[in-house]
C-alpha cells in the first residue's frame, strides 16, 4: 500500500538496452530532474543514460548510438575514389 512498486527499475531491460545501444549525454554539465529521477549529466553512467532515454523519454538530452545492426537498418556505403589513369583513360 505504500506505492513503493512504482520505483522499481527493471534491471534486465536496462542490461539489454545497454548491450544492444551506447548512449552519450549532449550535456555535459548541470542535472536535470523527472518525478523522481535526478541524472547528473557530467557523472551519468550508462545504465542510468540507457533508463532516461529509453524509459522517461529523455531524448531531447540524450544521443543513442547503436551497436547493433537490424535488417531495417541501411547500409553504409563508402564511394571508391577514381583514380588519374580511371578518369583520363589508358594510353597504348
Amino acid at each position: 500500500m505504500c506505492g513503493c512498486n512504482k520505483k522499481i527499475v527493471d534491471l534486465s531491460h536496462i542490461k539489454i538496452y545497454t548491450i544492444m545501444a551506447k548512449y552519450k549525454a549532449k550535456l555535459s554539465s548541470g542535472a536535470t530532474y523527472k518525478g523522481d529521477f535526478k541524472i547528473i549529466w557530467a557523472s551519468a553512467s550508462q545504465e542510468e543514460l540507457a533508463y532516461a532515454y529509453e524509459d522517461l523519454g529523455l531524448t531531447d538530452f540524450i544521443e543513442k548510438l547503436s551497436t547493433t545492426t537490424t535488417k531495417d537498418e541501411p547500409k553504409k556505403t563508402t564511394k571508391k575514389k577514381k583514380s588519374a589513369k580511371d578518369t583520363t583513360g589508358s594510353e597504348e
